[in-house]
């Protein structure tokens, strides 16, 4: 038999048995949803296959949530509204690993210290607010091409400017506009920056257009 024959047996075996795994998993880091209800139907998925069933404690589940924030900003509230069922219905109060910012966003939003440790006062919000109304920023987010066309007409715009904020996973010397598109799968943005400014698409360009979705320049 070969190797052929062997592996696509073994794939479906082991997809099988770690199924409720890898669909919670691909549940949470694809999550595209504010909406309340779908977002009880995964923390249901979640109770019911992860921690329920023993695979998995409350707190490791909270975590592995908030981690995630950084790799899909965009719904913040969505995966704090996840931890937050999860430590109302199994009595978390504190979780400790879990990446600072999440914790910091976790604390404002449900006055809820998971990690006792740190002082959550001394952390600013600038670079929290980023993506509030009337930002370049938040124009890329919810790729409003109207909007986004607005701020690079704009005299003084900087089309060269690097964004660093915790709230993305960390580069070097920052973030470029054409990077911040392709994590939010901004094509419209992405297409308005290639063709104004012929931006550089860079390797992170690539990383990141698996997490948003670009799929063509």
């Amino acid at each position: 038999m070969s190797e052929q024959d062997i592996h696509p047996s073994k794939y479906n075996k082991l997809r099988s048995i770690y199924k409720y795994y890898i669909d919670s998993y691909l549940a949470l880091y694809q999550l595209k949803t504010e909406n309340e209800e779908e977002l009880k139907s995964i923390y249901k998925m979640i109770k019911t296959e992860l921690i329920d069933s023993k695979i998995y404690l409350a707190k490791i589940a909270i975590k592995d949530i908030l981690d995630i924030i950084p790799y899909n900003n965009r719904y913040t509230k969505s995966y704090l509204f996840l931890a937050k069922l999860i430590s109302d219905d199994y009595h978390v109060t504190e979780v400790r690993s879990v990446a600072t910012i999440s914790r910091i966003l976790f604390y404002k939003e449900y006055g809820i210290k998971l990690d006792k440790s740190i002082d959550y006062d001394q952390f600013n919000s600038e670079n929290r607010d980023i993506h509030t109304e009337n930002t370049v920023y938040r124009a890329i987010m919810y790729n409003d091409k109207e909007k986004f066309i607005y701020f690079i007409e704009s005299e003084g715009f900087d089309k060269d400017q690097k964004l660093e904020s915790d709230l993305y996973p960390e580069y070097y010397g920052g973030l470029s506009l054409l990077e911040l598109c392709c994590y939010h799968g901004a094509v419209d943005c992405f297409k308005l920056l290639r063709t104004k400014f012929k931006s550089e698409i860079t390797d992170v360009c690539l990383v990141f257009s698996f997490l948003g979705g670009i799929k063509k320049s």
